[in-house]
């Protein structure tokens, strides 16, 4: 089609010349061919005109056709897409899937609970060990009945001797209220 294009556009152009060479002449006869190979030229475009069309027609049937072949392959894949999405169902058992994801997440939630209380165990640390020291305190309170006025600041508990030789001062004291 473009060979046939380009060969119209050469005879175009001799057909121009002869037109020009002719009118140069000026007389009725040559004018009358003139006129002729006007018409002659008129005729060429019209079919240069229509071998333009039926080159874009032919485009536009071979860009169909490349599109209807891009449906015909997407249309496999989708099929085979299709039947692979299928075979996974088969091979995947969903009670069974649902069971171990519900496993999976119970474990998960231990594994959480256990953490937060990880993380509280050690964040009350000092509260817990501050609670221990007055509990400390009020044990050796109730055991020395009061007589005890320093708290255990060092961490350290009197010994029994030191214990022992306040019990028998109390129970003297008790004594010799008694007594009187």
């Amino acid at each position: 089609m473009d060979r046939n294009i380009r060969s119209i556009e050469l005879e175009e152009l001799k057909i121009k010349r002869s037109i020009k060479e002719l009118a140069k002449k000026g007389d009725k006869q040559n004018l009358a061919s003139a006129k002729q190979l006007a018409k002659e030229l008129i005729r060429s475009r019209k079919a240069k005109e229509n071998i333009y069309k039926s080159k874009a027609q032919l485009n536009s049937v071979s860009m169909q056709l490349q599109q209807n072949l891009s449906m015909m392959k997407l249309a496999g894949v989708m099929q085979r897409s299709t039947q692979v999405m299928g075979m996974m169902n088969n091979l995947v058992r969903l009670p069974q899937l649902n069971q171990v994801m519900m496993a999976m997440a119970r474990e998960m939630e231990k594994a959480g609970l256990i953490e937060e209380m990880m993380d509280d165990v050690m964040a009350d640390d000092d509260e817990i060990e501050d609670a221990a020291d007055e509990e400390v305190e009020k044990v050796m309170e109730e055991l020395t009945m009061g007589l005890r006025t320093a708290p255990v600041a060092s961490g350290r508990l009197p010994t029994k001797k030191v214990a022992a030789e306040e019990d028998t001062e109390d129970l003297e004291a008790r004594l010799g209220a008694l007594k009187s």
